[in-house]
Order: structure tokens, then sequence, then C-alpha cells
């Protein structure tokens, strides 16, 4: 434990496996309830954050806090998103850093959102802390490939219903109008890599302006999915209320914009996910 300089709790998620492809893994440690196939056992240890911390070093470099309850209705059901402030407390009363880098949620610009709120409580719980360097970070709608379960946000809804489910025909909700701009983790990861090695704290939105609307991901995905399946689908919406959830200079807290091209963040995960 004497080489470890850097912990990345919530290793195995869609952050945490792009981080581990960008990371000197000799001197961190990766922390997780299940290990991440791409990584070796030597970097990786057990955690659950529910339970006792055990057989960590008391004093590190850097923290990467990415543990977060998985996005499925179910959690935000039942109120799980409320262990991660215990974690978050949990890990600062046991170990001691110089850097912690907290991955919050665009969720918080929302009323009353049970995410959100979580995050902002995270948030102000930490800026009260004494951590010389603490920078979070505010994500707009990521995408990026999932080893476990995939989340209930919209284009992994798509995988469920009719590429698990196997269903011909589905009526979501939202409206097929909905604005989003998305970001590849890849990218992402790699400015918060880059981000931490400043030494600065900081609060940061990271999204993207080219948007696309949500009628278009469908349009995208059913290409794909015929491709696969020879077979047509039917997808339709109950909401006439458009929603845009995308980053926008209104915003006070400063924004790093990625400027990818949203088709082909999507094109390039439906094809990895389904074809």
């Amino acid at each position: 434990m004497n080489n470890i300089n850097t912990l990345v709790f919530g290793c195995s998620g869609l952050i945490g496996i792009e981080l581990i492809k960008n990371i000197k893994k000799k001197e961190s440690l990766f922390l997780s309830r299940k290990k991440p196939r791409n990584l070796s056992s030597k970097y990786w240890k057990k955690i659950d954050l529910n339970s006792k911390i055990k057989g960590l070093p008391n004093k590190v470099e850097k923290i990467f806090f990415l543990a977060s309850p998985y996005y499925v209705k179910n959690n935000i059901k039942k109120k799980y998103f409320k262990k991660e402030f215990i974690w978050i407390n949990k890990i600062c009363k046991k170990i001691k850093t110089k850097t912690f880098i907290y991955l919050s949620s665009s969720s918080v610009y929302l009323k009353k959102h049970p995410i959100g709120e979580v995050k902002i409580k995270c948030e102000i719980f930490l800026k009260k802390s004494k951590i010389k360097n603490l920078q979070i970070w505010r994500p707009f709608n990521i995408i990026g490939f999932f080893e476990n379960k995939i989340s209930d946000h919209f284009h992994n809804l798509l995988i469920k219903k009719f590429i698990i489910s196997k269903k011909s025909a589905y009526t979501f909700n939202g409206n097929e109008f909905d604005v989003r701009g998305y970001s590849s983790a890849k990218k992402f990861c790699r400015k918060v890599i880059s981000k931490s090695k400043t030494n600065k704290s900081f609060l940061l939105n990271y999204g993207n302006s080219n948007t696309i609307t949500i009628s278009r991901m469908v349009e995208i995905f059913k290409k794909i999915y015929k491709k696969k399946y020879s077979k047509n689908i039917d997808i339709a919406f109950k909401s006439k209320k458009k929603n845009i959830n995308i980053i926008n200079k209104s915003k006070k807290t400063r924004t790093i914009n990625s400027n990818e091209n949203s088709k082909k963040v999507l094109t390039n995960y439906f094809k990895k996910m389904i074809l």
C-alpha cells in the first residue's frame, strides 16, 4: 500500500472503465464491488461502501469518487441515492487526501430531483471539508459502455425494451422532440484526468451544445436494429410537452463544451451494443 497515491472509488461504472484505460495503474488502487474485466486483480480491491472500510491507506494524494447507485427507476423509487452522502462522509473521515475529484450530476439543476438533491448535499459537505483541491464535475448526458447492468436513461431504455425484452412496439414517457447533447465517456474522462493534475479547486459543468432530438436518436436506433434483426419496430411517446436538457450560457457555473457530434456518439454506442 506504500506506493499507492490514488484511489478510484466506483471503478466499474462507465466513467471508471474509461479511467482505468488512462491512469497510471502502478500508483493507483481501483475499488468497486465487481471487478472490471479489463483490470488486473493486483490493481483492484473489492469494496462495499455499505460496509466498514478496511485495508485502505489512511492518506493518499488523490481520490476519484465515481461511486453512485445505478440510475434505475427502482433505486430512485427506494431512495437508494441517499446512500451516496453516507459513503462520502465515511471516506472523508477515514482517508485524508490532497485532491478529491467528485462526480456530481446535471440533475442538480432540476427542481426537487431525488438524485440532484443528494448530489447537492454531497457537494456542500465536500466544500465544508478541509480538502485542498476539491474538483466537482456536473456532467450532462454522458454515453459510455457498461460491463454490468445498464441505466434507465432513454438511450439504454431502447436497448432494454427492444434488445433485452424483445418487444416489437413500446410507448415511452417524454416527447419525441425532447433535445439532448451527448458526449462520450472517453473524452470526458480524459478531461477529468487532465484537470486532476492542475492542483486547483473548481466546480464545472461538462456537456455538449451540439444537440440532437429524441426522434433523431430513435431513427438511428431503428436503422441499426433493422440491420441486425431485419425487422421494424414501433416507438411512440406519451408527452406533448418538449423537454430540453443541455448546457447553456445561462448557467452560473463555468462550462466545458465537448463539441462532439451527438449523432456519431450515439451511433457508435448503438452499434457496439447491438451489432
